[in-house]
């Protein structure tokens, strides 16, 4: 399934599809009821299939969160920019900065190509994960985040959770309660839109240079790769989850075409479509297109993340694309 790569390739975009092994964990949690704790819960339906199967899982909201901490704490360690609700992990980020009313923008600087090119400039954070904001009596700014999770969904038939008592013990009576708990093989897709890094969809330009998205770039990888060795979430004090085992493929476009991505809920074919998908698309595009990195275990993901950082290189292009 390798394919070979040069020593150095823009990306465009990048695709992981990957089987996650969780044990032990109550990452998501929907609430309580009574004294007991509820996990989150999906329906899967697939072909074959008589009926749904519901099944745990943990959301791309939590996953995304996971990841933007991380990212968080590398830009702090890399002196990447950042407004001061991107310092503060503010979830408005640089809408914190607008709602304090810092000094952002300058009063020449009223359009909003002009704004969302100061944004990214200042913000390393919400370049990466995107923004939303609505200045009072005035514009939105916004622009979409460069990285996308699906949820992290287990399969079907192999995963379980159970339900285990315990008490919190305190000066009066002890207090019994109940957590569910969650083992089992789990389906995990992202998708980069790593084009869009420092990205201005209303000039069609870069609004940071070539150096400064290389950083970005091998931000949010690192970030991707902390993801997956510490999946943060609910509950870790007392049931730190277990991530003893992930397999799966990198795929990585360098021309304006997807990475290719199935989810391993085709837990028995998902590596070969995707190895055949990127196949066509070398056909179709040019070799070249696609370059793909199979793991087969955490430790090869590392290496794989690392290869990546050392030889991906921001995709250029004078007209990347607009779509907002």
């Amino acid at each position: 399934m390798s394919k070979t790569s040069p020593t150095a390739f823009p990306v465009y975009s990048l695709s992981i599809s990957g089987l996650l092994s969780l044990q032990l964990h109550a990452l998501n949690n929907e609430g309580n009821e009574g004294n007991q704790s509820l996990t989150r819960r999906y329906y899967i339906l697939q072909k074959g299939m008589s009926e749904p199967e519901y099944v745990n899982g943990v959301s791309g909201d939590m996953f995304k969160h996971i990841q933007s901490e991380h990212l968080h704490r590398i830009c702090l360690e890399a002196s990447l920019p950042l407004s001061e609700g991107g310092r503060r992990l503010n979830p408005d980020r640089i809408g914190y900065d607008i709602e304090q009313n810092l000094p952002i923008f300058t009063e020449q600087e009223t359009d909003l190509a002009t704004k969302t090119a100061k944004i990214l400039q200042c913000c390393t954070i919400s370049d990466l994960e995107g923004f939303m904001v609505t200045e009072k009596r005035g514009q939105t700014l916004k622009r979409e985040s460069a990285i996308e999770f699906g949820a992290v969904v287990g399969l079907p038939t192999f995963v379980k959770t159970q339900s285990y008592f315990h008490a919190k013990y305190g000066v009066k009576e002890p207090t019994p309660y109940n957590v569910q708990i969650s083992s089992g093989l789990y389906a995990s897709v992202l998708n980069i839109e790593a084009f869009r890094i420092g990205y201005n969809p209303h000039t069609f330009k870069y609004a940071i240079n070539t150096a400064q998205r290389k950083k970005r770039l091998d931000a949010l990888l690192k970030s991707v790769l902390y993801t997956y060795l510490q999946p943060n979430g609910a509950k870790r004090n007392t049931h730190l989850p277990h991530p003893d085992h992930f397999e799966g493929a990198i795929a990585v476009s360098t021309r304006r075409c997807p990475a290719p991505m199935i989810s391993p809920l085709q837990v028995e074919s998902y590596e070969r479509q995707i190895a055949a998908i990127a196949q066509t698309l070398n056909t179709l595009n040019g070799v070249g297109t696609i370059y793909l990195f199979p793991f087969r275990d955490m430790a090869e993901f590392a290496e794989q993340i690392q290869m990546l950082i050392e030889q991906a290189q921001p995709w250029e292009s004078e007209n990347a694309e607009a779509n907002e």
